[in-house]
């Protein structure tokens, strides 16, 4: 009788998407743009040419974001808002303009957040409240209609109004830092290898104060809206948390005898 020999796991530990994110979002532009890569002399503005250099740095990051939307098969506002933004990088990648006018066009994300949330909050349908109705994934027309009376009370509404604002200014900000910036900073003009290491630059510099600003931002509206919840639906309301759903069918038959 032999003894069976254990075998390895096949199955390598998965890289975490924020790693990717990263990766293709910031690493593979700031490497195309700079103006050698470390301990060496090479650079892709000489290899590929300045201008497609940095219109690579811009279709990169898009395709990116693209194709992780239409890979991972969920369409909601959510990912529209990823999608129409890395859409709008990609197109505007193609311009070929420096000084103010780059930067910008170096804020559009920005720019294009705070339209989205300007006109969710005209038309009444804070976009916060999409943000959590993907985020808490309602899986039967009984939790749809459980999260719907939850977003539409009366306290919660107002906070969903409110956490969508902060978002929308938040954008207004990181858009304003971003585009002075740019302008201290990229003043080379554009075609030139001096222009592609500025913008690289700036690239790494923006990052991580761009991802805690919208860290903060998201987070204060999610506090808010989770006060708004217990507010109106009692302590046990805890949104993400176990036993959510149940409170929510406790809370909401007055509501439903209304």
């Amino acid at each position: 009788m032999t003894v069976p020999i254990p075998q390895p796991s096949s199955a390598a530990p998965r890289i975490p998407k924020i790693v990717w994110d990263l990766l293709f979002t910031l690493a593979v532009p700031v490497t195309l743009l700079a103006s050698k890569l470390p301990f060496t002399e090479f650079n892709f503005s000489d290899a590929l040419g300045t201008r497609t250099a940095f219109v690579l740095a811009g279709l990169i990051p898009a395709a990116y974001i693209l194709i992780d939307t239409w890979r991972t098969r969920k369409f909601n506002p959510v990912t529209a808002l990823a999608a129409g933004s890395a859409l709008t990088g990609g197109v505007l990648a193609f311009l070929q303009i420096d000084g103010w006018q780059f930067a910008l066009k170096d804020s559009y994300a920005s720019i294009f957040v705070t339209l989205v949330m300007g006109i969710s909050l005209l038309g009444g349908r804070p976009f916060f409240g999409f943000v959590l109705r993907v985020a808490m994934l309602p899986d039967s027309p009984k939790k749809e209609r459980a999260l719907d009376r939850l977003l539409s009370a009366p306290t919660v509404a107002k906070a969903l109004f409110w956490g969508t604002l902060i978002i929308m200014l938040e954008a207004i900000l990181n858009g304003t830092i971003n585009f002075f910036v740019n302008l201290q900073n990229v003043v080379a003009q554009f075609g030139t290898k001096d222009f592609n290491a500025q913008v690289a630059g700036v690239n790494a510099i923006m990052r991580l104060p761009s991802i805690v600003l919208s860290l903060l931002a998201y987070g204060f509206a999610y506090y808010y809206v989770q006060w708004a919840v217990e507010r109106d639906f009692g302590s046990k309301a805890k949104l993400f948390e176990d036993g959510m759903w149940e409170a929510l069918k406790e809370t909401t038959k007055p509501l439903e005898s209304a």
